[in-house]
């Protein structure tokens, strides 16, 4: 109830002040479970979200220096990534799912390139996730199981996505990529439109209350800082902006 109060209050300022949409930086760094309880040495992820209208970009980096003992090389990629938007907006279509600028493909992908897509191997749904992620309505992911309900490739094609290969390893990878299997390193840059555009202090909420996963289960993060200083940015963010449009 307390949650949801502080969400309701949040979106009522940002309507009311009429905040204004920015790009924003979350870092996922905070460790939320998983088969491995190794300590993370360094494992990390980065969601950069960037708006125009109704169309959400979402650039996820693998940005680890290191990762737990015991780690499998598909453990160490980066595979999904769990979101909440708010109460009655969705993902209306995922449109792209590309390498990202300055990344490349490694294994059996070492053909492709930044801007070549890659969405045979990334599904997204508005039906939940998976083990963990049960509680986030929409997941980008390329693993299957991360599909709650219906679950669309970003291609479009009707086939199933053979995660947690094809996910996405550091630059250079921390362990090595067969060259049988396919992955990117570091970005990749996916572009989904809404059911209706965001609020800064919506997206900054969505963007900060999410999760990534590694591997297949093998590890959860969430971002720092925690909600409770996440949820007073956000109140000061939105009084802010209402002081200056006064």
């Amino acid at each position: 109830m307390v949650a949801r109060s502080a969400w309701a209050l949040s979106v009522c300022l940002a309507v009311a002040c009429g905040v204004a949409r920015a790009d924003l930086i979350v870092d996922y760094t905070a460790d939320a479970g998983g088969n491995n309880s190794q300590p993370l040495n360094g494992l990390a992820a980065r969601a950069t979200f960037s708006q125009t209208g109704t169309q959400l970009a979402i650039l996820l980096e693998n940005t680890s220096t290191g990762v737990p003992e015991d780690f499998e090389v598909s453990d160490s990629l980066l595979v999904s990534l769990g979101l909440n938007l708010p109460a009655g907006v969705s993902i209306f279509s995922g449109d792209s799912a590309v390498i990202g600028a300055g990344s490349y493909g490694v294994g059996s992908w070492d053909d492709r390139g930044a801007g070549d897509g890659v969405g045979e191997q990334w599904i997204w749904t508005n039906d939940f996730g998976g083990d963990l992620m049960e509680t986030y309505a929409e997941v980008i992911s390329t693993s299957e199981g991360q599909g709650g309900g219906v679950v669309t490739r970003f291609d479009g094609g009707n086939g199933t996505v053979n995660g947690p290969f094809g996910g996405i390893a550091t630059d250079p990878p921390l362990l090595a990529v067969p060259g049988s299997k396919p992955a990117v390193s570091d970005s990749i840059l996916f572009t989904l439109t809404l059911s209706r555009q965001l609020s800064e202090v919506e997206l900054a909420t969505t963007g900060h209350g999410g999760m990534v996963e590694f591997g297949s289960d093998m590890r959860y993060l969430t971002s720092t800082p925690e909600p409770a200083s996440v949820l007073g940015f956000l109140l000061g963010l939105a009084v802010m902006g209402c002081g200056r449009r006064r």
